[in-house]
């Protein structure tokens, strides 16, 4: 069996902010088809880690290889290549307001600079992309005209209609409720099984990781169902980061058998002023 390709690697990867650092001599590698699940709280660093995968940030040290290659040196122009194979969901979604939710899904595909679709093609990626979030629908409307948790799932339609090796979501259930959280989460699973992506997300939610390590979407009954463990798990790993360095890293049965009351912390299912999980 062949060994799986290297898509995001981190070599001593320093991001200072004022002097203080928002990512401390990070390494870690992810290879094609893994999952990450990455823990933290405000300020630890998980949005400067995917934003720094994404070419967004440049570390003040250290090196970030994207499919195998050094980005160190990349011009602008050169990450247009490179970002054609990622995709990303911002947080709240990152939608444009002035544009219908066709204009937003097909964005990355009109913007591409290196290869781009036909018009007739872009039109009919953004729609088997929104068909695929369920919202088949909504092509002529603008984002205000949809619910948070609509927006959300138009945000992982863009995110996915370029097809990407590796999707990186940054808090996609944050601010919604557990229904439409566990909504958004499912999708994220059949995208990672249809389309067989590299997939990475940040989110304040254990839940989010918990569900994605233990269920899977299966092709033949389109349905979510439990992970088969006798075929191996969904490949989901989880990181803890604090104050930009690891805190944790390692499965599901390693996170609950930690005794690190920072990492239990992110464990514990959050409550609202009534009481009620979100």
């Amino acid at each position: 069996m062949a060994e799986r390709q290297p898509i995001l690697e981190f070599e001593n990867v320093t991001v200072s902010f004022a002097g203080t650092p928002a990512l401390d001599d990070i390494s870690f590698l992810v290879r094609e088809g893994d999952s990450r699940i990455i823990l933290g709280a405000a300020g630890s660093g998980k949005s400067v880690l995917m934003k720094t995968a994404l070419g967004l940030i440049k570390p003040d040290s250290g090196r970030v290889k994207v499919f195998g290659d050094d980005t160190s040196n990349l011009s602008e122009r050169q990450w247009f290549a490179v970002r054609r194979k990622l995709g990303v969901l911002f947080q709240e979604g990152g939608l444009f307001d002035s544009l219908t939710i066709e204009e937003n899904v097909a964005y990355p595909l009109e913007n591409n600079r290196v290869n781009k679709p036909s018009a007739r093609e872009i039109h009919e990626r953004a729609r088997k992309a929104l068909e695929f979030v369920e919202l088949g629908g909504t092509l002529d409307k603008v984002p205000s005209e949809l619910s948070g948790g609509m927006r959300r799932r138009v945000g992982i339609a863009r995110a996915m209609v370029t097809n990407p090796v590796l999707t990186l979501y940054d808090s996609p259930t944050a601010g919604l409720d557990p229904i439409t959280s566990y909504t958004i989460v499912a999708l994220i699973a059949k995208e990672r099984r249809v389309h067989n992506t590299t997939t990475m997300i940040a989110t304040h939610r254990y839940q989010d990781g918990h569900f994605l390590a233990n269920y899977t979407y299966n092709d033949a009954t389109g349905r979510i169902e439990p992970v088969n463990r006798d075929g191996g798990d969904a490949g989901t790993r989880f990181w803890v980061l604090r104050s930009g360095r690891f805190a944790f890293r390692g499965s599901q049965s390693e996170l609950e058998q930690t005794d690190d009351p920072y990492v239990r912390n992110f464990m514990k299912p959050r409550t609202d002023s009534d009481g009620k999980q979100i």
